[in-house]
C-alpha cells in the first residue's frame, strides 16, 4: 500500500513540525547548559519553565502523530512511523526528514544527559555544604534496608581487610 498524496503531505507536515520542535528544544538545552555553567538561577528557572512548555507542546504533537499512524492502520510507535515513511514510495524526502529527526533525538539525549550531570554535581555540592553546616561533616554514612541514610561518628581510623 502506498500513501495518497494528501497522506504524504500530512506526514511531511507532521515531520516538519516535529523537527522545528526538536530544534527548539535543543536550543533550550544549549541555553540551559550555559546557564548551569554560569550558575544563574533566574535564567535556569526561566529556561526550565520554557522546557516544560515545549515538552507539553511536543506531547500534544506526538498525540497527533500517533492518531495519524493509527488511522493508517499502523502502530503508534517508531516502527509504525518507519512503515508510514516506507509507504511514501521512491521519493526520499520524507526518509531524509526522518533521518534528521532521529539524529536530532540523539543530540537531544546527549545534551540532556550533560545538563543532568551538571545538576547532579551541583546537588552533591549543596548536600556536602549542608552536611558541613549541620554538623554531619566527619560522619560516615551508610544506608538502611529502607534506603535511608544513617550516620555515625568516624573515629578517623582506617582498617585494611
Amino acid at each position: 500500500m502506498q500513501l495518497s498524496s494528501a497522506q504524504k503531505q500530512a506526514l511531511s507536515n507532521l515531520l516538519d513540525e516535529e523537527l522545528v520542535m526538536a530544534r527548539s528544544m535543543y536550543d533550550l538545552l544549549e541555553r540551559e547548559y550555559e546557564a548551569l555553567t554560569d550558575g544563574d538561577p533566574e535564567v535556569i528557572t526561566a529556561i526550565s519553565k520554557k522546557k516544560l512548555e515545549q515538552l507539553h507542546e511536543m506531547e500534544q504533537h506526538l498525540a497527533q502523530v500517533n492518531l495519524f499512524l493509527l488511522e493508517l492502520g499502523l502502530t503508534a510507535d517508531t516502527k509504525g512511523a518507519e512503515q508510514a515513511i516506507a509507504m511514501t514510495g521512491p521519493d526520499r524526502t520524507l526518509q531524509s526528514k526522518w533521518d534528521e529527526l532521529r539524529s536530532m533525538e540523539i543530540k537531544l539525549q546527549k545534551q540532556n544527559d550533560i545538563n543532568g550531570g551538571i545538576i547532579t554535581i551541583g546537588q552533591r555540592r549543596v548536600k556536602q555544604a549542608l552536611d558541613i553546616l549541620s554538623g554531619k561533616a566527619g560522619l560516615t554514612g551508610t544506608y538502611s534496608q529502607e534506603g535511608e541514610a544513617k550516620f555515625s561518628k568516624s573515629n578517623g581510623l582506617h582498617t585494611k581487610a
